[in-house]
């Protein structure tokens, strides 16, 4: 009968941790002046003292959220290597031999630990203790189909900003700008007021740095 409570318990305790370690890392950030973002901090804690008091009404719910960030996150996964092109990841990886590899392993550390908070909570123990609850039959089809759409849409439009006409101006003013001794990959773009400015990575052989244009429409 407690086999549950067991389980709740050890789930709790890690998105506590999980949490706890989120909002430290992301309170560090803002001293530095560094932008941060991410799924876990405080939901993480709140999440986890639901679990830790076996408030089983809790689960379905975290297990809707793991399920959302765990098709968002691997869908970002399989998208990476279209994010830029092949010679810019060669150069990033020249470069930077143990950063990007570091940063791949940083995006695939929180897939294996969602997946094993999701596979805990879908355990036969808590599945039948939350179906005692009145808890129904769970199918997160929704958090599945909008945590891909969330990775894939902004990927999309980025695509089609960078091959239409907007994108060739930002890459045509940077060019005049920086030089033509660079490639350039479009990164961001953003309207104000008849302003436009973007965003672009400008590199060689031996160089990578962030670059930014602005015109007037």
């Amino acid at each position: 009968m407690n086999d549950y409570r067991a389980i709740l318990n050890r789930v709790g305790m890690v998105l506590i941790a999980i949490g706890i370690l989120d909002i430290a890392y992301w309170i560090y950030c803002i001293s530095q002046g560094q932008n941060y973002s991410s799924s876990f901090n405080f939901p993480a804690v709140v999440a986890g003292v639901f679990l830790l008091r076996g408030n089983l009404r809790a689960v379905p719910i975290i297990i809707w959220f793991a399920v959302f960030i765990l098709s968002n996150f691997v869908s970002g996964l399989i998208l990476i290597p279209f994010l830029q092109p092949a010679d810019l990841w060669a150069t990033q990886f020249r470069l930077n031999l143990v950063g990007l590899p570091m940063s791949l392993l940083a995006k695939i550390m929180p897939i294996a630990v969602v997946f094993w908070i999701y596979a805990q909570l879908r355990a036969a123990p808590v599945a039948s203790a939350s179906i005692r609850y009145g808890n129904s039959g769970f199918n997160p089809k929704l958090a599945f189909i909008l945590g891909i759409a969330i990775a894939i849409l902004p990927v999309g439009m980025m695509h089609l900003t960078r091959s239409g006409a907007a994108g060739a101006k930002a890459v045509q003013v940077a060019r005049a700008k920086y030089g033509e001794n660079y490639k350039y990959h479009l990164t961001g773009m953003y309207w104000s007021n008849g302003n436009v400015r973007a965003n672009l990575t400008a590199y060689n052989e031996q160089e990578i740095k962030p670059v930014q244009v602005e015109w007037k429409e």
